[in-house]
């Protein structure tokens, strides 16, 4: 794949262009059960087909080829949902690497296994749907160089049944915990990070909690500006108050509670910018974008404290429902009720920038 595809991907992406129902989708996903009660394997096979006539290039990131990056699995027993416990990666503009090509009339499949992500501790039937969102390109888009459908493609798949024996409540808590000591300074603690990294921290941490300190007051007050509105929305007092929450108790954590910030990555998730397990407060692993961006304004170190900070559960748990200024601000227009609950909108209201009252 060429470069063009890479700069006009990266911009299309982040402003949430396109839907896949429009004009005719290319793509078809299924679920194949992979475990019966006399065969319990806890695993799905997730499969995708391109239906079209030309190749299509699908954003890795929203499937499961590499492992889950983020929750894209429904997953309940008896009608009641299980938590997702595994981590949720905050990805950065994707390149020409991040796609991966599917050719015309070809499948190609993952075999999930859901309990190694999915809080499965009883026994039993579990039901599973597949209602995610796929960005890709067109093959014709990539050699015009124009890309027409692009974005928050939504695909479901027939749910299925799996029967799983139940997994130790201990591996759930242990998902993500980190075993090693760390360092401790002013700015938090350290694993994993070098003493060049450190230095390249530098005031994050602190920078981090000024933004957490500013969109507390600017809530606590009972401000609902442009800023507010921007990336939250219209008022309603159930949201306001969701969100006045969510900065509280990031602010709090910011300044009472221990923040590990650690260096490593795994390797599907190194061109991310960081991830957190939403069940472990507070360890948040830094990527290789983390390093290059800004240490405040748009896309900031300070803000991607921010955003990954309200991933985690005590904090009121956020999702990763759009990324990009653009694309949030649709959100927030569109479907605040999902907007109050995107990181990325908790980063950019953090983040002001430009300002706004």
């Amino acid at each position: 794949m060429k470069c063009s595809l890479r700069a006009v991907v990266g911009a299309l992406l982040l402003a949430g262009v396109g839907s896949a129902w429009a004009a005719g989708n290319p793509l078809s996903v299924e679920l194949v059960a992979q475990s019966n009660k006399s065969m319990p394997t806890e695993s799905v096979r997730w499969q995708i087909t391109n239906t079209s006539n030309e190749a299509v290039y699908v954003l890795r990131w929203e499937t499961p080829l590499d492992g889950l990056s983020r929750s894209i699995f429904d997953v309940s027993k008896n009608g009641r949902p299980v938590r997702y416990m595994d981590k949720i990666v905050h990805w950065g503009h994707p390149d020409a690497n991040d796609f991966v090509k599917v050719g015309p009339g070809e499948t190609i499949s993952a075999e999930v296994n859901l309990a190694a992500s999915y809080e499965m501790v009883d026994a039993g039937s579990y039901t599973v749907r597949f209602e995610g969102q796929l960005s890709y390109v067109m093959a014709s888009d990539e050699k015009s160089g124009h890309v027409e459908d692009l974005g928050a493609t939504q695909l479901d798949a027939d749910p299925v049944e799996l029967y799983s024996l139940g997994r130790s409540p201990a591996y759930y808590q242990n998902l993500g915990a980190l075993p090693a000591a760390v360092n401790a300074t002013k700015a938090g603690s350290y694993a994993n990070c070098s003493s060049s990294q450190q230095t390249s921290f530098g005031s994050t941490h602190n920078n981090a909690k000024t933004y957490s300190a500013n969109a507390a007051a600017y809530l606590n007050a009972g401000t609902a500006g442009s800023r507010y509105t921007t990336w939250f929305g219209a008022y309603s007092s159930t949201r306001y108050n969701t969100v006045k929450s969510h900065f509280n108790l990031i602010n709090n954590a910011l300044i009472s509670s221990t923040i590990t910030y650690d260096c490593y990555c795994t390797p599907s998730a190194a061109s991310a910018y960081a991830y957190v397990y939403p069940n472990q407060p507070y360890i948040i692993h830094l990527c290789n974008a983390f390093w290059s961006a800004p240490a405040t304004g748009t896309d900031s170190k300070a803000g991607t404290i921010i955003h990954e900070m309200s991933h985690f559960t005590v904090n009121g748990g956020t999702q990763d429902n759009a990324y990009g200024q653009t694309a949030a601000k649709s959100l927030a227009k569109k479907t605040p009720s999902k907007a109050v609950a995107n990181a990325d909108n908790h980063e950019y209201f953090a983040e002001n920038t430009p300002a706004q009252n």
